[in-house]
C-alpha cells in the first residue's frame, strides 16, 4: 500500500507528540498509519487506502463507524444545550435503562474512562471492608493506575512460579511499595486463588477479574470457577469486581455476568455502552455504593465530566438500537462462523490454530494447546501469527501485529464482509504455510 501521506503527517507529528500517537498501542513500525474517514466496517487512511476494521475501537465500535441512526439519536438527546457539570432527566434515563439491561446491577455511576471507574470501585471497595491492598489476574489489564497495573503481559522469565506469580510493575514510572503490595492470581485456577485469598484475606479489599479476558486475546473462564471466587470472596469479605469494559454489551445483552450467571459486587462498563463516545460506569450493589452516597458514606466519587451529557446521549442512543436490532444475537452468529470457517481452513492447510471468540470479539491462537490463562496464551506461535497477520494485513485488514492482543467486529460487518475475510484467512494461511515451508 502507497504510505506516503501517513509518513509525512508522522514527520511532523513527532514534533509535537511523542512517537507521533496518543496512545502507546496505536504505534506500528516503521510509522504509525494516520485515517481521516470511517464508514460503516471501514476505515480510510489519509493515502486513500481503504481497510475492513477488525479492531473497531478495540471493540468500542459495536454498530459500526458513522451509523446514521445512532447520530440521530444522540443529536436528539443532547439537543438541551448542556455538556457537563448538572444532573438532568437524561442522566436518570441512561441509568435506568443500562439497569434493565444489566439486572445484576442495583445502581450505576458514570465516569469518563475505565481506568476511572476501576480507581473508584478499589476505593469503595476499601471503604466499604476497611483493607487496603487489591488482588488482579496475572496477565489481565485493568488500567494503569499503580495497583492494577501489575503483572499485565509480564515477562514469565521474572514472573516466578504460576502458583505463586510475583507483583510485577506493568510499566516503568509506577510506585514499588504500590506494586508489590498487589496480588497476584493465575486465572481458571480456583485452588490457587482460594489459597491465596485465604492467607492474605486480611489486607485483600477487592479482587478485580476479567470475567473472560480479552486483552490477551479471548479467554474465557470456567463457569465454576467464577462461581468459586464468588464464594470465596463472600467468605472473606472480598469486594469481587468484573471488568466488564470489554465484555459488557458483547459476551450476552447483560454482560459476562449474565452469561455466567454470577453476580459481581462491583462491575465496570465502558467501550461498547456508548459506541465509541468516552464514557465508562461503575454499577453494582447499593449497599456498596452507600460508601460514596452523600450523608451517608464518605468515600470521594467526583468529577467535572461524569455524566457528560454527549457521552449519556450516545449511551442512551446505543441501548435502544442495540435492543431494537439485536445486536448481541446477530453479533454472535457472525462470530460462530469465523470460529467455524477458521477451523476448516486450519484443517485444510495443516496449521495448528484457532480463533476464540464471542459477541464479536475473536483472536487467533497458533497453537493446538488449550489455552486457559496467560501462560498458555504465552505458547501462541509468535511467527506464525506474524506471518498470518502480515497477509492479512497485506489484503487490506485492520488489525493488531501483537499476537496477545484482541480484535472485534461491529454490526455493519455484514454476512458479505464476513465472507470475505474468510477468504482471506484462506490466502494468508497459505501464505504462512509456504514460509513455514521455506517456499
Amino acid at each position: 500500500m502507497e504510505l506516503t501521506k501517513s509518513r509525512e503527517l508522522f514527520d511532523r507529528a513527532v514534533k509535537s507528540v511523542p512517537g507521533g500517537v496518543h496512545s502507546n498501542s496505536r504505534y506500528r513500525n516503521p510509522h504509525p498509519v494516520y485515517y481521516k474517514n470511517a464508514e460503516g466496517a471501514y476505515l480510510i487512511d489519509v493515502d486513500g487506502n481503504r481497510y475492513i476494521d477488525c479492531i473497531m475501537g478495540n471493540g468500542a465500535i459495536i454498530l459500526g463507524h458513522n451509523d446514521k441512526e445512532f447520530n440521530d439519536r444522540i443529536q436528539y438527546y443532547s439537543r438541551s444545550g448542556i455538556v457537563t457539570g448538572v444532573e438532568t432527566e437524561l442522566s436518570i434515563k441512561t441509568a435506568e435503562k443500562f439497569l434493565s439491561l444489566v439486572p445484576t446491577a442495583e445502581q450505576i455511576r458514570y465516569t469518563n474512562t475505565g481506568t476511572e471507574a476501576v480507581m473508584h470501585a478499589m476505593a469503595m471497595s476499601r471503604a466499604f471492608t476497611g483493607k487496603t491492598d487489591i488482588a488482579v489476574i496475572e496477565g489481565a489489564y485493568n488500567g494503569w493506575h499503580d495497583a492494577v497495573y501489575v503483572s499485565t503481559w509480564p515477562d514469565l522469565l521474572k514472573a516466578g512460579d504460576r502458583t505463586e506469580p510475583k507483583s510485577l510493575p506493568g510499566a516503568s514510572g509506577l510506585i514499588d511499595e504500590v506494586v508489590k503490595s498487589t496480588l497476584v492470581l493465575p486465572y481458571n485456577d480456583l485452588e490457587i486463588a482460594e489459597r491465596l485469598l485465604t492467607v492474605n484475606k486480611d489486607r485483600i479489599a477487592a479482587l478485580i477479574i476479567e470475567p473472560t479476558m480479552i486483552d490477551i486475546g479471548y479467554i474465557p473462564a470456567k463457569k465454576e470457577y467464577l462461581q468459586g471466587l464468588r464464594k470465596l470472596c463472600n467468605d472473606l469479605n472480598i469486594v469481587l469486581v468484573f471488568d466488564e469494559l470489554l465484555t459488557g454489551f458483547r459476551d450476552s445483552p447483560g454482560g459476562a455476568q449474565s452469561h455466567y450467571g454470577v453476580t459481581p459486587d462491583l462491575s465496570t462498563f465502558g467501550k461498547a455502552i456508548s459506541n465509541g463516545y468516552m464514557l465508562a460506569a461503575l454499577a453494582g450493589k447499593a449497599a456498596i455504593f452507600e460508601t460514596v452516597t452523600p450523608g451517608k458514606g464518605t468515600c470521594s466519587f467526583v468529577g467535572t465530566y461524569n455524566g457528560h451529557q454527549v457521552s449519556l446521549a450516545a449511551s442512551l442512543a446505543f441501548m435502544e438500537i442495540y435492543e431494537e436490532r439485536q445486536v448481541f444475537k446477530t453479533l454472535q452468529t457472525r462470530t460462530e462462523k469465523l470460529i467455524n470457517e477458521f477451523a476448516r481452513l486450519a484443517d485444510k492447510h495443516q496449521i495448528k490454530a484457532r480463533i476464540q471468540g464471542r459477541g464479536g470479539h475473536f483472536h487467533w491462537y497458533f497453537t493446538d494447546k488449550e489455552i486457559l490463562d496467560y501462560r498458555s496464551a504465552t505458547q501462541s506461535d509468535k511467527r506464525a501469527y506474524a506471518n498470518f497477520i502480515d497477509a492479512f494485513i497485506g489484503t487490506g485488514v485492520y488489525c493488531s501485529p501483537n499476537y496477545l492482543l484482541h480484535h472485534a467486529i461491529s454490526m455493519e460487518h455484514t454476512d458479505e464482509i464476513i465472507q470475505q475475510l474468510v477468504e482471506y484467512m484462506d490466502v494468508s494461511l497459505q501464505h504462512a504455510t509456504s514460509i513455514k515451508a521455506g517456499l
